[in-house]
């Protein structure tokens, strides 16, 4: 592990163990409930868990008695592109790397199942769900030390294979740039989902004039470009279409979707984003 990939893992344990990241991600509701027997109808039950079948056949009101599912299963998919490569304050590969050791301790403060996806195109490395911090640290390091210049996210391939591995309702928090077009997540809305896109202050407003020479980072597609006012107002109007876009999708099947900045305070954006 390197220094940066430490200084990550400390201070995300810091603001943790100090803070109350993890109450607020006790406020998810769990995988579900579990039947533990049939009872007597009390004053104030809820009326919804009577069963009418056992009750036909005893002639006494009779209610379904539950214990409820207190472990949470909580995913974090990081979605690897070129693009993660960027950024003014600090690289968006970093804020992604801490975003993960944040949701990581805070599960794991909790008692719960902590799973982590690195995917791009296909799938980059799976850690399979646990209570050990040693995911958390090899999660950070891999994706602080590695380079994903050249990579562009497939997010129909992350859905079909996150589909094929998750029987079980979760709490899904995807990370990524969302740059890509045709952005579809509603394979994935059986669990609870939340989209967190990473950006970097000047991707959205890059007031510059200059004669450039670009290489996108995802394809590696090199192209030449005087980029004055009117360039930059076009491309501006373009990509607040696609997060509109993008913002309707969510909207439309209840994902909660929020964007976080290269210089935000990470712990606080955190907390300002799964306080319930």
């Amino acid at each position: 592990m390197n220094l940066k990939s430490k200084e990550i893992i400390l201070r995300a344990k810091k603001s943790v163990y100090t803070g109350n990241l993890g109450n607020n991600l006790t406020s998810f509701k769990g995988d579900g409930i579990d039947f533990a027997e049939i009872r007597e109808y009390n004053y104030g039950d809820d009326v919804r868990k009577i069963n009418w079948k056992a009750t036909a056949k005893s002639g006494n009101l009779k209610i379904n008695e539950f214990n409820e599912e207190r472990e949470l299963h909580i995913v974090v998919a990081c979605m690897l592109s070129g693009g993660l490569n960027f950024g003014l304050k600090r690289l968006k590969q970093d804020v992604m790397a801490e975003l993960v050791a944040l949701l990581g301790f805070s599960a794991l403060i909790n008692g719960d199942r902590f799973e982590l996806i690195l995917f791009s195109d296909t799938l980059h490395r799976h850690f399979k769900p646990t209570k050990s911090s040693g995911v958390i640290e090899a999660g950070v390091s891999e994706i602080v030390q590695s380079s994903y210049v050249g990579k562009e996210a497939d997010y129909a391939n992350f859905t079909s294979y996150l589909q094929s591995k998750l029987k079980k309702r979760a709490i899904v928090i995807v990370l990524g740039d969302f740059f890509e077009d045709g952005i579809d997540l509603s394979p994935l809305i059986k669990h609870q989902l939340y989209a967190i896109n990473i950006r970097d202050h000047f991707e959205e407003e890059p007031n510059i004039s200059a004669d450039l020479n670009l290489v996108d980072p995802n394809t590696l597609n090199f192209m030449e470009l005087t980029l004055n006012k009117g360039v930059v107002n076009e491309y501006k109007k373009e990509l607040l279409k696609h997060d509109n876009k993008l913002k309707e999708h969510f909207l439309e099947y209840a994902i909660a979707g929020a964007k976080v900045y290269t210089d935000d305070d990470l712990y606080l954006r955190a907390t300002q984003i799964f306080k319930g």
